[in-house]
């Protein structure tokens, strides 16, 4: 459940503040640049795992299509103006809710092409159709090399009753970690056009991946033909940070030079324990909850807090605290453990402690019910 800060006198911990008036923000300056060069945006909300207030703040950003994962989170975004996509293909058990929640989806598999068709004519509805391709990734899609298969599924869209094509699509940098280029990008281009040639059609869109396209645009290497992205991570990170990461070096406290806002989600949670104890464990060691050996290096005696939750909240190794003097030694499955000797606050029992998270954190954060997530304005 969701509550707008100050909504109520009491709220539990722990807690995600998620800024929806940054995110908005950092939609209208990520769609200046993509729309510049002729680029619609699909905006991914995935991450927050379907909330609507997110969800609305891509949409007052100026994005005209949200896209989701799961079926269930598009349920929860149903009275949004907006359209629907459905970013993952659909289960068999899935058909009938794809068509009433989605109005695109991406597809690979002729037999699932098929349901939808009979279950838009069932349902009355025009279901629309981002045909995927594999270049390399070895994720969703027909493989680049099979042109054939490639023909079978496009004519099955095109010809079957209540499907229309919305565009071909690919993906990149999920699985198999594979870059995006000028080079697969313009082959990608390449299979559009001979599919176009051979059916007399042109697609509305064809869609060039995610997020981590962003610097080919960036550095002048954007294949011609490209015209549609899926994206989350840029407007809501502020950053393309998996492959600036990856090829330039990153530090959150980095500003994306376009100006957006990356410190849009803090993670609250309360002290349980404050104490000084060692930092070595006394006796003979074993493995820890997880089955994993831990090696500790003995520094005296020093102050620390365990924190109210824990590696199944999220992995600490995604998250650090606001206060830089403070270190994070650990986790258990429902506590956390940090170390606060050279913090200059006084800290109690049921203080709050604060946390920037990262995208593998804010997902798990915005998955588990033990967290509660807020919408905030300011």
């Amino acid at each position: 459940m969701l509550f707008l800060l100050g909504a109520l006198a009491v709220m539990s911990y722990p807690r995600l503040l998620i800024n929806v008036r940054k995110l908005e923000h950092n939609v209208r300056v990520m769609l200046k640049e993509f729309n510049a060069a002729g680029i619609t945006i699909m905006g991914v909300n995935k991450v927050f795992n379907g909330m609507p207030e997110t969800a609305d703040a891509i949409i007052r950003g100026g994005i005209e299509t949200v896209a989701e994962s799961r079926v269930e989170n598009l349920k929860k975004i149903r009275n949004l103006k907006c359209k629907k996509c459905l970013l993952r293909s659909p289960a068999p058990s899935d058909i009938s809710a794809t068509v009433s929640y989605a109005d695109i989806s991406i597809e690979s598999e002729e037999e699932t092409i098929k349901s939808l068709s009979a279950e838009a004519v069932r349902q009355g509805r025009t279901h629309e159709v981002l045909l995927m391709v594999d270049m390399g990734d070895l994720r969703e899609g027909i493989w680049h090399e099979d042109f054939p298969a490639l023909c079978r599924a496009l004519e099955l869209i095109l010809t079957l009753p209540g499907l229309k094509i919305y565009g071909l699509g690919t993906n990149f940098n999920c699985y198999g970690t594979l870059l995006p280029t000028y080079e697969n990008g313009m082959q990608f281009v390449g299979i559009a056009r001979r599919l176009e040639e051979k059916f007399g059609i042109r697609f509305p869109h064809l869609s060039g991946g995610n997020c981590t396209s962003h610097y080919l645009l960036t550095h002048g290497t954007w294949p011609p033909g490209i015209n549609h992205l899926r994206i989350g991570g840029t407007h809501q990170f502020g950053i393309e940070y998996v492959n600036f990461r990856y090829l330039e070096g990153f530090h959150h406290s980095d500003q994306d030079v376009n100006r957006t806002c990356s410190d849009l989600y803090l993670l609250q949670a309360e002290i349980l324990e404050l104490s000084s104890k060692p930092t070595k464990p006394v006796g003979p060691l074993g493995l820890d909850a997880f089955l994993k050996p831990k090696t500790f290096v003995d520094r005296g005696i020093r102050k620390r807090a365990i924190m109210a939750f824990g590696r199944q909240d999220m992995p600490f190794e995604n998250i650090w605290p606001v206060d830089q003097k403070m270190e994070i030694l650990g986790q258990t499955s429902d506590h956390t453990i940090i170390d606060i000797e050279d913090s200059s606050v006084r800290l109690k029992v049921g203080d709050i402690i604060t946390f920037q998270v990262d995208y593998t954190a804010l997902l798990q954060a915005c998955s588990t019910p033990g967290i509660e997530k807020m919408a905030v304005y300011d």
